[in-house]
């Protein structure tokens, strides 16, 4: 057999590739000056950037580099800056679930990767079930994740405002003038970015889900590019229909409002495309548009069609019109939601009839633009979760309403109210002229400001960024204390203490140290059952002063009646609603006593664990407990 030094250089550039980058560079580039020259070749640097971080941020214009000359751009380099940026966040990740000491202060630090920062956090959101901190690990870096996966759906949402703030002239395109700046498909794939977690279908996924679907329909379909408009659309509808692409199976009152149902991205990805149907008729005005047929979703009261526009001049069946109607575009309707032929125009009058609507009807026939449709979507997205809350059936039957993957319901819950309301914030012109506008928004943004208060202080970098500026142009002068002082000002003093209460150290609370007479029975960590209501839950921490001690957040909105109390109160993530702010009295409290695996604890508790890290290391199940990751706070439980 020949030796390798031998062999031309294009073999081992191809025998190369089977080898690790990191074995590249400490151990083949100093074999000899022929192996440190052939180690550096753009070839197969490109390689190894391409196969070892699927995921990059739009800084470095991966994919043009890709479609671009092979020496345009330094490929060795660019992979070390990677592997330099994951040795950062790596130790950023450490910090974080080590210590709650400057833990945002951390997370925006991994937030200013962008999506460089995803493919190390997703390594860690899988990291083995025996890992010493497996909960907290896989809960802070998808905490991380998450606040990345956010704000690329507030920029894709911010799209809007840069449009709202141009001057749009007759001349501008109907197509411009109806996405409002954005991508249909994206403006609502946002929605899913805040309930993404670790799964796959972020924004690109979904472009990309979308372009292959239209490619499949295309090659079922020689004959497309001779056919008319009306044959293309009704084609579309028929070949989505028969495929199951859009629309509910035998949807009920219940499963009609399922959370996957409002989201384009579950629909795109789910076997069987779940989709409301202004999710349905979103998914074909994309398709559509992507086989040259000009198509959107049109807003009427109580149901969404899609309305397919023909070409300037051209009527729907490809004939030629009249001089003085040059610019005319015909319309037709289709329901991709529940049909697979056009629907007659007389058949929708009819309807609008029976909903008493007898005038302006043209105006509700009209395209609807891309503003509206995310927030009729956003509308859609509350009104599940108020069937949630407001359901009294039992938990276990309400669960598939917020679930998108098993087990995931109880972190969905709080992502889809405040993806709700992020979006009403941002689907607001710049200068709106209404102050009953003006004042709506200030009402949204007080609601944001308390979930993320409460939920998502991680956030502060986003409202920072988007929020504090859009308050200073909406906020009226009377809310202006001083000539110059920024209406912003109280939300940017809230913001840096929450960074103030980030870097301190507190003291921690002992047993030991308590005085004489008082006893906490119950330890961090224990699974109980409530006595009364029979719920399980997780005990976080215990108080003899009140529960106000316990706000990680000064500023939290959640005010408690009370400040002394006769017996101890635990603080508790409880698996009725997923929430970690419940307080509850040590006489309703009762120990349940497990040992083993996970697969002991019970339903509504296995559920909770990928939201018990935000506590918990991980789950001992010969003591029975789920080990803390507070002991900065509880330094002897």
């Amino acid at each position: 057999m020949a030796p390798i030094d031998s062999l031309p250089d294009e073999i081992v550039h191809h025998i190369l590739l089977y080898v690790s980058p990191e074995e590249t560079l400490t151990k083949i580039a100093l074999l000899s000056k022929r192996f440190n020259s052939v180690a550096h070749e753009p070839f197969l640097w490109r390689s190894y950037c391409q196969h070892t971080f699927k995921y990059w941020n739009s800084e470095h214009r991966f994919k043009e580099r890709l479609a671009g000359n092979l020496r345009d751009t330094d490929w060795r380099q660019l992979f070390l800056r990677r592997l330099g940026r994951n040795a950062c966040i790596a130790r950023l990740v450490d910090g974080i679930v080590g210590s709650r000491v400057f833990r945002l202060q951390r997370i925006e630090k991994i937030c200013e990767y962008g999506y460089d920062a995803k493919d190390f956090l997703l390594s860690q959101c899988r990291v083995p079930d025996d890992a010493e901190d497996v909960l907290a690990r896989r809960y802070y870096s998808c905490s991380v994740l998450d606040s990345i996966h956010r704000s690329l759906a507030i920029e894709e949402w911010a799209k809007y405002q840069r449009y709202a703030a141009r001057r749009i002239d007759e001349d501008t395109p109907n197509s411009e003038r109806l996405n409002c700046g954005m991508r249909l498909e994206r403006a609502l794939g946002a929605f899913d970015m805040f309930m993404l977690h670790d799964n796959e279908g972020d924004l690109d996924e979904i472009t990309e889900l979308l372009d292959d679907i239209a490619a499949r329909f295309r090659s079922t379909c020689p004959s497309l590019d001779q056919m008319t408009t009306r044959q293309k659309a009704i084609a579309l509808a028929r070949w989505l229909h028969s495929n199951n692409m859009t629309g509910l199976s035998d949807p009920t009152e219940q499963t009609y409002r399922y959370l996957r149902n409002c989201l384009i991205g579950r629909a795109l990805r789910d076997e069987h495309h779940p989709s409301l149907p202004i999710i349905s008729s979103a998914i074909y005005s994309a398709i559509a548009s992507r086989l040259g047929i000009e198509a959107y979703p049109c807003l009427l009261p109580n149901h969404v069609h899609a309305t397919v526009l023909s070409p300037p001049g051209i009527s729907l069946d490809g004939r030629q019109l009249p001089h003085e109607q040059s610019q005319h575009q015909e319309n037709m309707f289709l329901d991709p939601y529940g049909s697979d032929e056009e629907v007659p125009l007389d058949y929708i009058y009819s309807f609008l009839s029976r909903l008493g609507i007898h005038t302006g009807r043209e105006n509700l026939l009209n395209p609807t633009t891309t503003d509206l449709i995310v927030m009729r979507t956003a509308q859609n997205i509350r009104s599940s979760f108020t069937s949630f809350r407001t359901n009294e059936r039992p938990l276990a039957q309400l669960i598939p309403m917020i679930e998108l993957n098993r087990g995931d319901w109880a972190r969905n819950l709080q992502p889809a109210l405040y993806s709700m309301i992020w979006a009403s914030i941002m689907m607001v012109p710049v200068l709106p002229e209404n102050d009953e506008i003006r004042w709506d928004w200030q009402q949204d943004v007080r609601d944001l400001l308390t979930y993320f208060y409460e939920y998502f202080p991680e956030d502060s970098w986003l409202v920072e960024k988007y929020v504090c500026p859009m308050y200073d142009t909406f906020a009226a002068p009377s809310r202006r204390q001083n000539d110059w002082e920024l209406p912003s000002k109280r939300v940017r003093d809230q913001i840096r203490e929450i960074r103030r209460v980030d870097a301190l150290e507190r003291p921690p609370r002992r047993r030991s140290g308590l005085a004489e007479g008082y006893n906490i029975k119950y330890r961090v960590g224990q699974v109980f059952k409530h006595k009364r209501y029979e719920y399980h839950g997780l005990i976080l921490g215990w108080t003899i002063e009140g529960a106000s001690t316990w706000d990680d957040n000064p500023l939290s909105p959640t005010n408690r009646p009370w400040t002394t109390y006769s017996q101890p109160f635990y603080r508790c993530m409880v698996g009725t609603d997923g929430s970690d702010h419940h307080v509850i009295a040590e006489e309703n409290i009762e120990i349940v006593e497990l040992r083993g695996g996970p697969e002991v604890l019970p339903p509504e508790i296995r559920d909770l664990m990928p939201m018990a890290g935000k506590f918990f290391k991980r789950w001992n199940g010969e003591q029975g407990v789920f080990v803390s990751n507070l002991r900065e706070v509880f330094a002897e439980d």
